[in-house]
């Protein structure tokens, strides 16, 4: 190469306008939670500690609730739900349902049981049975669990995920699956509703099979 063509060469690289990454809040808060990847860990910790001693301490009888939803839904979800942000949001209630199950799907990774609360013979509410375990209920039904105590929403995604998980590993996972139509249940958990005729999935921290309810 001649001397004429390593400097046109030269001077062309220094012509080149300057490539700058531009970080995203994305890839931001993506970097910050895998550095320090600790939500779902201490979720896990306060899942025992302080989620289910909380949760069997307040909540109240789903018959309760569910009168007092169907006769003033603002009135009834202000006597006995909860919601971090005041305008907008669903409401989610802590509550100990008891009925019979009149149905069940355990086939899928998301099961659940449909639980007859009132005699009448139709069900309604669905208990999650997992391993899947769909929704944020129980994180979000927590007063002391908010957006603002996490850095972003990966981590308090994580919370939601580390409570589901404990819910299965420590309520669920050891139920027996099979011929669970007809058989009587009491449940303790969290359901979210936007309205009085909103269906019902609870989220159940404890579950107890031939209760005789």
């Amino acid at each position: 190469m001649t001397s004429h063509i390593r400097i046109a060469l030269a001077l062309s690289l220094l012509a080149l306008p300057a490539c700058k990454f531009v970080d995203t809040a994305e890839l931001a808060a993506k970097r910050q939670a895998a550095a320090a990847p600790t939500a779902g860990a201490s979720a896990t910790t306060l899942y025992a500690a302080k989620v289910l001693p909380y949760i069997a301490e307040k909540a109240a009888p789903y018959a309760d609730i569910r009168k007092a939803l169907t006769a003033d839904f603002a009135a009834g979800a202000k006597t006995f739900g909860y919601r971090e942000v005041q305008e907008g949001a669903p409401f989610n209630f802590l509550a100990r349902v008891s009925g019979t199950i009149v149905s069940a799907d355990t086939k899928s990774r998301a099961a659940t049981a449909l639980v007859d609360t009132d005699g009448d013979g139709t069900g309604d509410v669905t208990l999650q049975l997992g391993p899947v375990i769909k929704g944020t209920s129980l994180r979000d039904a927590l007063p002391f669990v908010t957006f603002t105590s996490y850095a972003n929403q990966i981590e308090f995604a994580d919370v939601a995920k580390a409570f589901n998980t404990q819910a299965y590993e420590t309520a669920l996972k050891a139920l027996p699956r099979e011929a669970l139509a007809g058989q009587s249940v009491e449940a303790l958990g969290a359901f979210t509703v936007k309205g009085a005729s909103d269906k019902v999935l609870l989220t159940p921290v404890e579950i107890r099979l031939g209760a005789g309810a």
